[in-house]
């Protein structure tokens, strides 16, 4: 069975991102990728469709015979943003390369507080749970506690997340599950 690689380092750009095979370091932030998370290439493939698809949101994605649900983030304009794979970035758009974070938040008011890569996201097998990790100049704060920058807090229905000081950036996390 083909492994990939992801790189295991949570304050990378590339955290737990799909790596080339044949990759003995994250090209990202040069952390070895000897202790790395293997995962099947077949899992690979699934978070690629995830990706490119436009996978309904009512539905929960299956990674390594495991249920998880869509993470989605709701703000108070009630505009809407879904993680469709199982790890990704928040942030906003660099204007410099035209990168694109998987939720971006360009387009709200008071966007320019937000790091281009704000937060990483992604689903964590061990606990079954949504975990952040904050990668921010301005920080983020969950259910109004500022999160230590570069440690792992899990994500739950309900919470309420918010980027940079002053409650100019709250977003409302919904976990949705199928409900087949």
């Amino acid at each position: 069975m083909t492994q990939t690689h992801r790189c295991p380092e949570p304050s990378c750009s590339f955290f737990n991102q799909v790596l080339p095979q044949n990759a003995k370091i994250c090209p990202m932030c040069g952390t070895s990728l000897a202790q790395a998370v293997q995962v099947p290439a077949m899992v690979a493939s699934a978070a690629h469709y995830a990706q490119t698809s436009t996978a309904s949101p009512q539905f929960s994605s299956t990674i390594n015979n495991q249920k998880r649900p869509q993470l989605k983030l709701l703000h108070s304009s009630k505009q809407s943003f879904l993680l469709l794979r199982e790890s990704g970035i928040i942030g906003r758009q660099s204007l410099s390369n035209s990168m694109r974070p998987d939720i971006d938040l360009t387009g709200l008011p008071h966007a320019g507080i937000i790091s281009r890569t704000h937060a990483h996201l992604y689903w964590d097998l061990t606990h079954q749970a949504y975990m952040i990790v904050d990668d921010s100049r301005n920080g983020s704060y969950l259910n109004d506690k500022l999160l230590p920058r570069g440690a792992p807090h899990p994500l739950s229905h309900g919470d309420k997340l918010q980027l940079g000081q002053e409650r100019l950036i709250c977003l409302q996390v919904e976990l949705l599950h199928n409900s087949a």
